[in-house]
């Protein structure tokens, strides 16, 4: 009679499926850094691009700026 109002207790976790769970949270950790890396790499090239670009080797007077004029 005793059994029957006594809580089983769980079964002991299995090692394979512990293991496995491992490597899938360490992946998902390693796809969230690298998808972080790309992002501040994304925006770091958006902040720094532009000065790149408007004072690059490649222009005649870079120090100048773009001017367009028209007529």
């Amino acid at each position: 009679m005793g059994g029957l109002l006594k809580t089983p207790s769980a079964p002991a976790p299995d090692p394979e499926i512990t293991k496995a769970q491992e490597r899938t949270e360490a992946r998902l950790a390693e796809d969230e850094r690298t998808k972080l890396a790309q992002i501040a790499a994304r925006r770091r090239a958006r902040q720094a691009g532009g000065q790149r670009l408007l004072l690059s080797s490649i222009r005649e007077d870079a120090e100048k700026g773009i001017q367009e004029t028209l007529g």
